[in-house]
């Protein structure tokens, strides 16, 4: 007796798929409520402090990175201070210019944009676990080619290639907010720290790939359902 095909995915197999879209969703509803949390929050505190991000273009900073207060010739900020950026950022030599300016007398849009990167992850990451519930869910069934799997898996990439780019650019706009509030903007020390990066684009053009290929992969299943 010829033995029957093995299927796609076992049951345990099946039943772990199934658990990590059910986690992906749960990910996904918390990183937007904590998001649109931690922005709605930052928007209660103003006129508070705000810090946000900006590039030191016309003197070396003090070493130091984190909250170190830095001492810039020439530059005062009002009611507030300058501090170090990420250890990547300010070093020894003032290696790239990223500092952060805390400015008291924040309005409610610089909170909002000087958080917004939070809530557009927060946001994305849903909209991402949502796109992939039926994607693993068909996997988990034994059909990773059903319809419509391979339109899901491009709006994950086009999701990963916007937030990428918006969310680092909402501080940035904070800052730029910041600096000519407080009169900074005018001292000719200060521009925008630098947004965009490749990464999420070369993320969200791999994940375009793996569209692609479900896509093919759709179309042989389609071919396959008609020669039965």
């Amino acid at each position: 007796m010829t033995p029957g095909p093995r299927p796609l995915i076992t049951a345990r197999s099946a039943l772990w798929v199934a658990r990590l879209a059910a986690l992906l969703l749960l990910l996904g509803v918390a990183a937007a409520l904590w998001g649109t949390a931690y922005a709605v929050n930052g928007m209660t505190q103003a006129p508070a402090r705000v810090k946000v991000p900006v590039m030191l273009i016309a003197a070396e900073p003090q070493s130091g990175w984190g909250n170190v207060p830095l001492q810039v010739p020439g530059v005062v900020v009002p009611e507030g201070w300058l501090a170090g950026a990420q250890p990547t950022g300010v070093g020894p030599s003032g290696s790239d210019g990223r500092v952060t300016v805390a400015a008291w007398g924040s309005t409610r849009v610089e909170q909002l944009l000087g958080r917004g990167d939070g809530l557009v992850r927060g946001i994305g990451l849903l909209v991402g676990a949502v796109a992939l519930q039926p994607v693993l869910r068909s996997i988990s069934s034994g059909r990773p080619f059903a319809r419509g799997n391979a339109r899901r898996i491009a709006v994950v990439a086009g999701t990963v290639g916007v937030v990428g780019v918006v969310a680092p650019l909402l501080p940035r706009l904070a800052g730029r907010l910041v600096l000519e509030r407080t009169g900074l903007a005018g001292t000719g020390a200060f521009a925008l720290a630098p947004a965009l990066s490749l990464e999420p684009l070369l993320v969200a053009a791999l994940v375009l790939v793996v569209a692609a290929a479900f896509r093919a992969g759709e179309t042989m299943a389609r071919d396959m359902d008609g020669l039965v």
